[in-house]
């Protein structure tokens, strides 16, 4: 049954907002948002929905024909939405909300939602459940190092916009998974997930993991932690036959933390020009995924 929510103070809206500044429930922004995480297998609790301008003026209960702007039919939206069509979705249909323009914009501040958000629990993982993305040491000896996995370990990457932006690297280099420690923004916080563009509901993510843990895992299972250094480290180039490796990024302002520098095998520089000494850590990540990924007598 369709529920309809017109004031901003809702006890139902005030619980939505306080679970998503929690991080207990990510902000869904936008049908095409929506659509992603549903193909990725995420569940969603609620789906909100504008009410257009002639249903507020007629005062009409039906739904919209369209989630505006996106394209997509209204049936096929809220038939997804409700469980059917995603053999990977639980059976858990999400409740349908109609709101007021006042209602949708305390949820989020984006034009660009075209009148429907929604929330649902984040996807993050376990870190003991990333073992099933490592080779067995049978198909370690009797494969080329390359096609073993690389890994992200993102320490106190503290800006949302940057950690979106490397999942989405990630995603698009073939990373295994990524793990962050405690210090880094949360990754299905609504800044991070517009800036991952859905990488962070298909990317396996575990957050948070302390610096400890993130080096224990790397030591039991043979993977070499390379952190991205501004000065004195080898050449990317170097590593791009070392698997299993894990690269690691470290915060904006200080670097990667004493706990892991302390246990890195490699350290990787990216050569710069002119003056500059560093770059944004969002844009080096990708940089050196890049390099780490690209395979002999590839074009540069």
């Amino acid at each position: 049954m369709t529920t309809r929510i017109d004031s901003a103070s809702n006890p139902r809206i005030a619980a939505a907002v306080k679970a998503i500044a929690s991080g207990e429930m990510m902000l869904l922004e936008g049908g095409r948002m929506i659509e992603e995480a549903l193909d990725a297998g995420v569940r969603i609790d609620e789906i909100f929905l504008q009410r257009n301008p002639e249903q507020e003026k007629e005062g009409e209960e039906d739904f919209p024909r369209r989630v505006r702007g996106e394209g997509e039919t209204e049936e096929r939206f809220l038939r997804r939405g409700r469980g059917a069509g995603n053999a990977r979705a639980t059976a858990a249909p999400a409740r349908v909300t109609l709101v007021s323009a006042r209602v949708l914009r305390r949820l989020s501040d984006l034009p660009s939602t075209r009148g429907a958000v929604a929330i649902a629990p984040p996807p993050h993982r376990a870190l003991t459940s990333l073992s099933a993305l490592l080779p067995s040491k049978k198909s370690l000896s009797s494969s080329s190092s390359s096609s073993s996995p690389l890994f992200l370990l993102l320490d106190d990457v503290q800006d949302p916009a940057n950690v979106g932006a490397i999942l989405r690297s990630g995603e698009a280099f073939g990373v295994a998974a990524a793990l962050l420690t405690p210090g880094c923004a949360w990754p299905f916080s609504p800044r991070a997930l517009r800036a991952s563009a859905g990488s962070a509901f298909r990317l396996p993510v575990c957050a948070p993991v302390t610096a400890d843990e993130a080096v224990a895992w790397a030591r039991r299972h043979g993977i070499a932690l390379a952190g991205a250094e501004a000065h004195g480290g080898d050449a990317p180039e170097s590593l791009a036959a070392l698997r299993p490796l894990a690269l690691v990024i470290g915060s904006e302002g200080h670097g990667i933390s004493p706990e892991i520098v302390s246990a890195l095998d490699r350290r990787v520089t990216l050569p710069l020009a002119g003056r500059v000494e560093s770059l944004n850590a969002a844009v080096a990540a990708g940089v050196l995924l890049h390099v780490l990924t690209r395979r002999p007598g590839s074009p540069r």
